[in-house]
């Protein structure tokens, strides 16, 4: 029988609304910007989490210190905020469940990887890492032939400065399967998947966790119902799975994205064009675009109006999500789409009477730099006017004042165009 976790993903998989509300996690790494399909995990958890109207926590996980970029944590948060994707726990919010930065849970780890040594599951492994095997074969005569030292040799080694890593004991002949809310029921036997014959690291010779069992101690800890990551976490399932098992606990319903990719199918990079949301926000991309065209990408939509079908708000996206309509293949991000989705959105915010406001303060010092004082005795209403009727033939609000500049200043008649256009007028005829 599945675990209780397991069968609501199930359940998920087949369209039935989540049982109860979800706690989902994103749970990025400060190693550099947003990227746009961590943009994605991030809205699809915030999705899910409003949808049922659970929590979406934020967990910043950077256990890798040698990996870290300075301020890249600040930046990741203040990138999420300016996408509309809010959290009701982290590191900014607080909770009931923190501290929410891994490197300040070092104690929590040691507690779980001590309680492992202590059930037998894992095991201190002393020898000098020249000695440790690569590869799952390899490594798994390694093992059998490597004898752990007992609790009380293990101690006075440690007294003496041994270094050591922690590894989690795995059954090589194993075979390990769950349910996944995108792809269904996943198997993986011992000869299929690299390492699933191995004892992985759990704890660094440096007295730091792996991911693999930071991860799974913060998602138990933090009561996580539903995991959603992208696909290049399926090879580590089975330890994941192993370390759940180890520890007693249930998992929780995970939903593995398929990547974003190149039109070519390599990994989406830099190379191939703008990445970083970063790049979206310096090219004057509205929020509510970019994360259309984000919801856009892997997912199947379903809306009433084929003419609005894509144009979607984000209250319209909490209101539709299902996991179910996540796509199994990977897909591309139709960035020919976006200056389209820019012009809708631009529209909808200079008529809406919630955000016309804020619209007003952005263009004020538009308008000012692209016509000086011709528009600085324009009323408020007429600034709008004109944004609105820009909004349907620009791609970014910037361009807005240009393309009105004529309703803020009178022609200058004797200006060459005007004289040709003169000319080409033929004079109506007496009497006509």
């Amino acid at each position: 029988m599945l675990a209780p976790s397991l069968r609501r993903a199930a359940a998920a998989h087949a369209g039935a609304p989540a049982a109860t509300a979800a706690r989902v996690r994103f749970a990025p790494s400060p190693t550099g910007y947003l990227h746009v399909g961590g943009l994605r995990t991030a809205l699809f958890n915030f999705l899910l989490a409003r949808h049922t109207n659970g929590a979406c926590v934020l967990r910043i996980e950077d256990t890798d210190q040698s990996r870290l970029v300075p301020g890249a944590a600040d930046a990741l948060q203040h990138a999420l905020a300016w996408a509309g994707i809010t959290f009701d726990e982290g590191p900014l919010q607080g909770g009931a469940y923190g501290p929410y930065v891994q490197s300040e849970r070092l104690g929590i780890y040691r507690t779980y990887a001590e309680r492992l040594l202590r059930a037998g599951r894992a095991y201190r492994d002393f020898r000098p890492p020249t000695q440790r095997a690569v590869g799952a074969r390899a490594s798994a005569l390694m093992r059998e032939a490597y004898l752990p030292p007992g609790e009380d040799e293990a101690q006075e080694r440690i007294a003496r400065g041994e270094p050591f890593v922690v590894r989690l004991r795995m059954e090589p002949d194993r075979t390990f399967a769950y349910d996944d809310a995108v792809y269904g029921r996943m198997t993986f036997r011992p000869d299929v998947i690299g390492g699933v014959g191995d004892d992985p690291i759990i704890v660094k010779s440096d007295g730091w966790p792996t991911y693999h069992l930071a991860s799974v101690v913060d998602d138990t800890e933090m009561a996580i119902t539903h995991v959603l990551r992208g696909e290049e976490w399926l090879p580590s399932m089975p330890k994941h799975l192993a370390l759940y098992e180890a520890l007693d606990v249930s998992p929780p319903a995970f939903v593995h994205l398929p990547l974003l990719i190149n039109a070519d199918g390599s990994k989406l990079s830099k190379r191939s064009g703008d990445v970083r949301v970063d790049d979206y926000r310096a090219k004057h991309i509205e929020p509510e675009a970019l994360v259309n065209l984000v919801a856009l990408t892997g997912y199947n939509h379903q809306h009433a109006d084929a003419d609005d079908a894509e144009v979607l708000t984000m209250a319209q996206l909490i209101e539709q999500f299902d996991l179910a309509r996540i796509s199994h293949s990977r897909a591309t991000l139709p960035t020919d789409k976006l200056p389209f989705l820019n012009r809708r959105h631009l529209a909808a915010k200079v008529h809406d009477a919630r955000t016309r406001p804020a619209m007003l303060a952005r263009l004020r010092p538009l308008f000012r730099t692209a016509l000086g004082e011709a528009a600085d005795g324009a009323s408020d209403d007429a600034l709008l006017d004109a944004a609105a009727l820009a909004a349907q033939r620009v791609d970014t609000l910037e361009q807005v004042p240009a393309s009105v500049a004529y309703l803020f200043a009178s022609p200058d008649w004797g200006s060459d165009e005007c004289r040709r256009f003169r000319r080409s007028v033929p004079t109506p005829a007496f009497g006509t």
